[in-house]
């Protein structure tokens, strides 16, 4: 299986006479609705190598043939998954995408997060990706004041988990109201006493529902709460491992240790991935939700992030956060205008009515499109495609990570299931 990029005039026909298959399946393996596609658009095609991706600057000399023979790939794939490649004119210094051929299997762990809602939504929304998954993270109980922890409806959720063979995590958060709140963080961790029975709470609430691991995602934390976080995780470590329940943390990204940082001074990577069984690092959110139109998950950032955090944190632990949607922002962009969540389906749907056309930024490794909306304004879409999962299933492979973590369920995304079949063989829990 590999991608196919679009190219103006193509059609799903004359792309499939072109592999050799038919449009039906080429249809089928990427959920179309129906044969109209746009320049850009991303296809996969049920043939042929598997392969990740991986950005490749152009040297003087470079020939398509000499990249093929290299790589071991036939040129046409490599024409395939870049929009516009004249193998004529190879200008030296333009970076193009390379399709990395798979030389060995790699079995990861796969982690997604999900919001119960108690009705039966659940578990059509489950049943999409669980034969994907190895864990589950119902988000999510927050932490009150006095230790003990809110309630949500998720008792027939982890029946449906443990029946697909996935472990379900209770995950646990900081959250007050609709954010993270620092100060009640503040109130559980530097109190020895609510501490203590916050982590016993975990523990029997955990037992108590049939959880099979807990997940702790305390977020926004004060630069001083360092310690205090360090204790309570190490706390609830011990506490579980008496119990056989593994922890998992989920952290902010960064590429330093700066223990003063208002935001991710906290996060003690070091000492945190030496007491966590998994970490969860949140390789996202650069583009959000009240920011500037840019990539959600730029993969020049996340590399940074990776290359800091195997250095601190055993590779083999770190599960990588990808990001299962997009952004719409309204364009020009102020300050206060917010933009909307998008799917990565939906946002394809999207292009395609606009008739737009997706542009793949290299640095980012991220598609997006520009188009009119209802009232005439100008909107800029930036959203995760076949290339843009791809080339971060390459930096899994490449930094031997343990996996990857998706945020999260509910958001269509038919291709990205397909490649992790593809790419990776999935740990499925004991």
């Amino acid at each position: 299986m590999f991608v196919h990029v679009v190219k103006s005039g193509e059609t799903l026909f004359s792309i499939a006479n072109r592999y050799g298959g038919t449009a039906e399946r080429i249809r089928a393996a990427n959920d179309l609705q129906g044969d109209q596609l746009i320049p850009g658009m991303s296809l996969l095609i049920p043939a042929g190598p598997r392969s990740t991706l991986e950005p490749y600057k152009i040297r003087e000399g470079d020939t398509l043939d000499t990249i093929s023979g290299q790589l071991g790939v036939p040129p046409h794939i490599i024409q395939a998954v870049n929009e516009r490649l004249d193998e004529q004119n190879l200008v030296a210094g333009e970076t193009i995408w390379l399709p990395v051929p798979l030389r060995a299997e790699k079995t990861i762990d796969v982690n997604a997060f999900m919001i119960p809602t108690g009705g039966g939504i659940d578990q059509e929304i489950l049943l999409d990706a669980a034969d994907c998954l190895t864990y589950l993270s119902v988000f999510h109980r927050s932490v009150n004041p006095d230790g003990t922890l809110s309630d949500i409806p998720d008792d027939k959720l982890i029946d449906w988990v443990k029946a697909e063979h996935v472990a379900p995590l209770l995950t646990v958060t900081n959250f007050e109201g609709d954010r993270f709140s620092p100060d009640l963080a503040h109130v559980i961790l530097q109190d020895a006493n609510i501490r203590r029975q916050t982590i016993e709470n975990i523990v029997n609430l955990a037992k108590t529902k049939g959880y099979q691991g807990v997940n702790i995602d305390f977020e926004h934390l004060h630069p001083e709460e360092r310690d205090s976080f360090n204790c309570f995780v190490r706390e609830l470590a011990e506490a579980s491992a008496s119990e056989g329940l593994p922890i998992t943390v989920t952290l902010g990204p960064k590429t330093a240790d700066d223990p003063n940082n208002p935001w991710m001074g906290a996060f003690d990577y070091r000492t945190l991935g030496g007491l966590a069984d998994r970490v969860i690092l949140m390789t996202f959110e650069w583009g959000w939700v009240g920011g500037p139109p840019m990539a959600v998950a730029p993969l020049n950032m996340v590399r940074r992030v990776l290359d800091y955090a195997t250095t601190v944190i055993p590779s083999d632990k770190i599960l990588m956060g990808i990001a299962l949607y997009g952004y719409n922002w309204p364009t020009p962009y102020e300050e206060g205008n917010r933009a909307t969540g998008i799917s990565p389906k939906a946002a394809v749907e999207q292009a395609i009515r606009a008739k737009g056309h997706i542009h793949f930024h290299a640095e980012s490794a991220a598609p997006m499109f520009m188009y009119r909306g209802p009232r005439n304004e100008m909107r800029q879409v930036w959203f995760e495609d076949a290339r843009s999962v791809l080339a971060k299933f390459h930096l899994v492979r490449e930094l031997e990570l343990g996996g990857i973590s998706y945020w999260m369920l509910g958001n269509p995304f038919p291709q990205n299931w397909t490649l992790l079949h593809s790419t990776f063989q999935i740990r499925k829990p004991d």
